[in-house]
Protein backbone atom coordinates (compact mmCIF):
# COMPACT_ATOMS: atom_id res chain seq x y z
CA UNK A 1 0.00 0.00 0.00
CA UNK A 2 3.04 2.36 0.62
CA UNK A 3 4.69 2.01 -2.48
CA UNK A 4 1.23 2.54 -4.17
CA UNK A 5 0.82 5.95 -2.12
CA UNK A 6 4.44 6.82 -3.04
CA UNK A 7 3.26 6.24 -6.89
CA UNK A 8 0.65 8.24 -6.71
CA UNK A 9 1.97 11.21 -4.87
CA UNK A 10 5.20 12.65 -3.60
CA UNK A 11 5.90 14.31 -0.30
CA UNK A 12 4.42 18.04 -0.22
CA UNK A 13 3.63 20.20 2.58
CA UNK A 14 2.54 22.83 0.15
CA UNK A 15 0.03 20.87 -1.59
CA UNK A 16 -2.30 23.06 -2.55
CA UNK A 17 -6.15 22.76 -1.02
CA UNK A 18 -8.25 23.55 -3.86
CA UNK A 19 -6.69 20.43 -6.15
CA UNK A 20 -9.60 18.57 -7.90
CA UNK A 21 -10.71 15.30 -5.48
CA UNK A 22 -10.93 14.13 -9.01
CA UNK A 23 -7.51 14.22 -9.44
CA UNK A 24 -6.90 11.59 -6.42
CA UNK A 25 -9.46 9.16 -7.52
CA UNK A 26 -7.03 6.12 -8.35
CA UNK A 27 -5.85 6.83 -4.54
CA UNK A 28 -9.37 7.37 -2.93
CA UNK A 29 -10.40 3.86 -4.72
CA UNK A 30 -7.21 1.86 -3.66
CA UNK A 31 -8.65 3.36 0.07
CA UNK A 32 -12.18 1.81 -0.80
CA UNK A 33 -10.83 -1.60 -2.30
CA UNK A 34 -8.84 -2.08 0.81
CA UNK A 35 -11.83 -1.53 3.63
CA UNK A 36 -13.88 -3.31 1.24
CA UNK A 37 -11.51 -6.48 1.57
CA UNK A 38 -10.62 -5.90 5.86
CA UNK A 39 -13.97 -5.19 6.29
CA UNK A 40 -15.03 -9.39 5.90
CA UNK A 41 -11.97 -10.89 5.64
CA UNK A 42 -12.10 -14.15 7.60
CA UNK A 43 -15.71 -14.39 7.60
CA UNK A 44 -17.39 -17.21 6.17
CA UNK A 45 -20.51 -15.32 5.02
CA UNK A 46 -18.38 -12.45 3.47
CA UNK A 47 -20.35 -10.12 2.08
CA UNK A 48 -23.67 -11.59 3.29
CA UNK A 49 -22.79 -10.05 6.73
CA UNK A 50 -23.01 -6.76 5.00
CA UNK A 51 -27.03 -6.98 4.91
CA UNK A 52 -27.25 -8.63 8.22
CA UNK A 53 -27.62 -5.84 10.21
CA UNK A 54 -30.33 -3.70 7.91
CA UNK A 55 -31.90 -6.68 7.29
CA UNK A 56 -32.18 -7.55 11.49
CA UNK A 57 -33.45 -3.88 11.66
CA UNK A 58 -35.49 -4.19 8.95
CA UNK A 59 -37.38 -6.78 10.57
CA UNK A 60 -37.20 -5.68 14.64
CA UNK A 61 -39.17 -2.32 13.34
CA UNK A 62 -41.65 -4.14 11.07
CA UNK A 63 -43.01 -6.36 13.75
CA UNK A 64 -42.91 -3.75 16.34
CA UNK A 65 -44.56 -1.35 13.73
CA UNK A 66 -46.46 -2.68 11.57
CA UNK A 67 -47.54 -5.71 14.43
CA UNK A 68 -47.57 -4.38 17.74
CA UNK A 69 -48.71 -0.91 16.83
CA UNK A 70 -49.97 -1.34 13.44
CA UNK A 71 -48.86 2.06 12.31
CA UNK A 72 -50.59 3.39 9.41
CA UNK A 73 -48.36 3.48 6.37
CA UNK A 74 -48.73 5.62 3.58
CA UNK A 75 -49.94 3.99 0.07
CA UNK A 76 -47.73 3.03 -2.99
CA UNK A 77 -47.62 5.57 -5.63
CA UNK A 78 -49.52 3.59 -7.78
CA UNK A 79 -52.46 3.33 -5.46
CA UNK A 80 -51.70 -0.09 -3.99
CA UNK A 81 -52.32 -0.57 -0.20
CA UNK A 82 -48.64 0.69 1.62
CA UNK A 83 -46.63 -2.15 3.38
CA UNK A 84 -44.49 -0.89 5.96
CA UNK A 85 -41.42 -2.74 5.53
CA UNK A 86 -40.88 -1.39 2.38
CA UNK A 87 -41.82 2.38 2.89
CA UNK A 88 -39.10 1.84 5.89
CA UNK A 89 -36.59 0.47 3.62
CA UNK A 90 -36.81 3.36 1.50
CA UNK A 91 -35.81 5.44 4.84
CA UNK A 92 -33.58 3.03 6.56
CA UNK A 93 -31.01 2.48 2.80
CA UNK A 94 -30.00 6.54 3.44
CA UNK A 95 -30.25 6.59 6.82
CA UNK A 96 -27.51 3.70 7.08
CA UNK A 97 -25.52 5.08 4.76
CA UNK A 98 -25.17 8.17 6.23
CA UNK A 99 -24.47 7.01 10.02
CA UNK A 100 -21.68 4.17 8.56
CA UNK A 101 -20.29 6.69 6.64
CA UNK A 102 -20.02 8.88 9.59
CA UNK A 103 -19.08 6.52 12.28
CA UNK A 104 -16.49 4.78 9.94
CA UNK A 105 -14.56 7.59 8.76
CA UNK A 106 -13.54 9.34 11.67
CA UNK A 107 -11.21 6.00 12.46
CA UNK A 108 -10.04 5.87 8.91
CA UNK A 109 -8.22 9.04 9.24
CA UNK A 110 -6.50 7.76 12.43
CA UNK A 111 -5.53 4.48 10.91
CA UNK A 112 -3.59 6.37 7.98
CA UNK A 113 -1.88 8.18 10.49
CA UNK A 114 1.12 6.16 10.11
CA UNK A 115 1.32 6.09 6.20
CA UNK A 116 0.47 9.82 5.85
CA UNK A 117 4.17 10.10 8.29
CA UNK A 118 5.73 8.25 5.32
CA UNK A 119 4.40 9.30 1.94
CA UNK A 120 2.47 12.76 1.63
CA UNK A 121 -1.32 12.23 0.11
CA UNK A 122 -4.11 14.85 1.33
CA UNK A 123 -5.68 13.67 4.82
CA UNK A 124 -9.36 13.12 2.71
CA UNK A 125 -8.54 10.75 0.65
CA UNK A 126 -8.62 7.93 3.36
CA UNK A 127 -11.59 9.51 4.62
CA UNK A 128 -13.50 9.67 1.09
CA UNK A 129 -11.74 6.02 0.62
CA UNK A 130 -13.92 4.64 3.32
CA UNK A 131 -17.30 6.55 2.44
CA UNK A 132 -16.96 4.85 -1.19
CA UNK A 133 -16.76 1.13 0.13
CA UNK A 134 -19.49 1.75 2.21
CA UNK A 135 -21.23 3.49 -0.86
CA UNK A 136 -20.84 0.48 -2.62
CA UNK A 137 -22.74 -1.56 0.27
CA UNK A 138 -25.51 1.22 0.22
CA UNK A 139 -25.98 0.88 -3.46
CA UNK A 140 -26.52 -3.12 -3.38
CA UNK A 141 -29.44 -2.42 -0.88
CA UNK A 142 -30.74 0.53 -3.04
CA UNK A 143 -30.35 -1.99 -5.59
CA UNK A 144 -32.78 -4.19 -3.35
CA UNK A 145 -35.33 -1.90 -2.65
CA UNK A 146 -35.76 -1.15 -6.60
CA UNK A 147 -36.08 -4.73 -7.27
CA UNK A 148 -38.85 -5.08 -4.66
CA UNK A 149 -40.57 -1.85 -6.59
CA UNK A 150 -39.96 -3.10 -9.68
CA UNK A 151 -41.76 -6.37 -8.70
CA UNK A 152 -44.94 -4.46 -7.35
CA UNK A 153 -44.99 -2.19 -10.57
CA UNK A 154 -44.31 0.78 -8.36
CA UNK A 155 -42.47 2.41 -10.96
CA UNK A 156 -42.60 6.06 -12.42
CA UNK A 157 -40.93 9.01 -14.12
CA UNK A 158 -39.99 10.42 -10.84
CA UNK A 159 -37.19 7.51 -11.12
CA UNK A 160 -35.42 9.61 -13.50
CA UNK A 161 -34.34 12.29 -10.65
CA UNK A 162 -32.40 9.46 -8.47
CA UNK A 163 -28.93 10.50 -9.88
CA UNK A 164 -29.79 13.65 -9.06
CA UNK A 165 -30.44 12.26 -5.21
CA UNK A 166 -27.83 10.41 -4.63
CA UNK A 167 -25.09 13.38 -5.92
CA UNK A 168 -26.59 16.03 -3.69
CA UNK A 169 -27.13 13.20 -0.68
CA UNK A 170 -23.63 11.54 -0.94
CA UNK A 171 -21.63 14.93 -1.18
CA UNK A 172 -23.24 15.75 1.28
CA UNK A 173 -22.37 13.55 3.46
CA UNK A 174 -19.11 12.96 1.94
CA UNK A 175 -18.44 16.29 3.63
CA UNK A 176 -20.34 15.72 6.63
CA UNK A 177 -17.56 12.85 7.10
CA UNK A 178 -14.54 14.91 5.88
CA UNK A 179 -15.38 17.83 8.52
CA UNK A 180 -15.85 15.06 11.31
CA UNK A 181 -13.05 12.61 10.65
CA UNK A 182 -10.95 15.42 10.92
CA UNK A 183 -12.03 17.13 13.70
CA UNK A 184 -12.29 13.71 15.66
CA UNK A 185 -8.08 13.61 15.33
CA UNK A 186 -8.07 17.57 16.75
CA UNK A 187 -10.40 16.62 19.60
CA UNK A 188 -10.96 13.05 20.25
CA UNK A 189 -14.20 13.08 22.31
CA UNK A 190 -15.51 14.31 18.91
CA UNK A 191 -16.31 10.06 18.29
CA UNK A 192 -17.95 9.45 21.39
CA UNK A 193 -19.90 13.02 21.15
CA UNK A 194 -21.11 12.24 17.71
CA UNK A 195 -21.96 8.32 18.45
CA UNK A 196 -24.48 9.80 20.81
CA UNK A 197 -26.02 12.60 18.85
CA UNK A 198 -26.46 10.07 16.35
CA UNK A 199 -29.02 8.22 18.83
CA UNK A 200 -31.01 10.95 19.10
CA UNK A 201 -30.70 12.24 15.95
CA UNK A 202 -32.20 8.70 13.85
CA UNK A 203 -35.41 9.77 15.79
CA UNK A 204 -35.53 13.22 15.11
CA UNK A 205 -35.13 11.82 11.75
CA UNK A 206 -39.03 10.87 9.83
CA UNK A 207 -37.67 6.96 9.24
CA UNK A 208 -40.27 5.21 11.55
CA UNK A 209 -42.55 7.72 10.88
CA UNK A 210 -44.22 10.12 8.43
CA UNK A 211 -43.60 13.90 9.29
CA UNK A 212 -46.98 14.13 9.05
CA UNK A 213 -47.57 12.62 12.32
CA UNK A 214 -45.42 15.13 13.99
CA UNK A 215 -47.53 17.96 16.06
CA UNK A 216 -47.12 21.58 14.77
CA UNK A 217 -46.08 22.66 18.47
CA UNK A 218 -45.78 20.49 21.25
CA UNK A 219 -46.21 22.39 25.30
CA UNK A 220 -44.82 25.64 22.97
CA UNK A 221 -42.00 23.82 20.98
CA UNK A 222 -42.43 23.85 16.91
CA UNK A 223 -41.94 19.61 16.54
CA UNK A 224 -42.67 19.83 13.10
CA UNK A 225 -40.33 22.59 11.97
CA UNK A 226 -37.69 21.36 14.41
CA UNK A 227 -37.78 17.67 12.57
CA UNK A 228 -38.29 19.47 9.03
CA UNK A 229 -35.03 21.45 9.32
CA UNK A 230 -32.94 18.77 9.88
CA UNK A 231 -31.26 18.08 6.69
CA UNK A 232 -31.57 14.46 6.95
CA UNK A 233 -35.25 14.72 6.75
CA UNK A 234 -35.02 16.47 3.46
CA UNK A 235 -32.70 13.79 1.45
CA UNK A 236 -34.57 11.12 2.96
CA UNK A 237 -38.39 12.51 1.96
CA UNK A 238 -36.93 13.07 -1.63
CA UNK A 239 -35.66 9.61 -2.07
CA UNK A 240 -39.31 8.30 -0.50
CA UNK A 241 -41.36 10.72 -2.70
CA UNK A 242 -38.99 9.28 -5.65
CA UNK A 243 -39.49 5.51 -5.37
CA UNK A 244 -42.08 5.47 -2.75
CA UNK A 245 -44.50 7.88 -3.60
CA UNK A 246 -44.16 8.12 -7.28
CA UNK A 247 -44.26 12.41 -6.68
CA UNK A 248 -41.18 14.32 -6.62
CA UNK A 249 -40.64 17.25 -4.12
CA UNK A 250 -41.34 20.82 -4.85
CA UNK A 251 -38.76 22.61 -5.87
CA UNK A 252 -38.72 24.14 -2.15
CA UNK A 253 -36.97 20.64 -1.17
CA UNK A 254 -34.41 20.40 -4.13
CA UNK A 255 -33.01 24.03 -2.96
CA UNK A 256 -33.35 23.38 0.63
CA UNK A 257 -31.31 20.36 -0.37
CA UNK A 258 -28.64 21.79 -2.81
CA UNK A 259 -28.00 24.38 0.00
CA UNK A 260 -27.58 22.13 2.83
CA UNK A 261 -24.83 19.83 0.33
CA UNK A 262 -23.12 23.31 -0.73
CA UNK A 263 -22.81 24.53 2.76
CA UNK A 264 -21.44 20.85 3.73
CA UNK A 265 -18.78 21.36 0.95
CA UNK A 266 -17.80 24.68 1.68
CA UNK A 267 -17.30 24.05 5.73
CA UNK A 268 -15.36 20.75 4.87
CA UNK A 269 -12.98 22.80 2.55
CA UNK A 270 -12.41 25.33 5.19
CA UNK A 271 -11.64 22.80 7.82
CA UNK A 272 -9.26 21.04 5.25
CA UNK A 273 -7.56 23.78 3.98
CA UNK A 274 -7.21 25.03 8.41
CA UNK A 275 -6.41 22.51 10.28
CA UNK A 276 -6.92 18.91 7.63
CA UNK A 277 -3.22 19.49 5.84
CA UNK A 278 -0.58 19.08 8.53
CA UNK A 279 -2.96 16.88 10.25
CA UNK A 280 0.06 14.41 10.52
CA UNK A 281 1.47 16.01 13.37
CA UNK A 282 -1.26 15.53 15.14
CA UNK A 283 -1.74 11.35 14.71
Amino acid sequence: MTQKLAGMATRSTSARPSRLIWGYRSLIWNFAQRDLKSRFKGTALGWAWSLMLPLATLLTYSLVFSVVFRANTPDFGNGREGFFPVWFLAGLIPWNFFFISVTGAMPSLLGSGSLLQKVYFPSYTPILGAVTAILVQSTIELGILVAILLVLGNVALSWLLLPLWALLYVSFVAAIAVILAILNVLFRDVAHLVNVSLQLLFFLTPIIYPITLVPDNSHGIPMRAIVGFNPLAAYIGCLRGLVYDLRPPSLLTWLQMAGWTAGAIVLAAFVYRTRGLDIAEEL
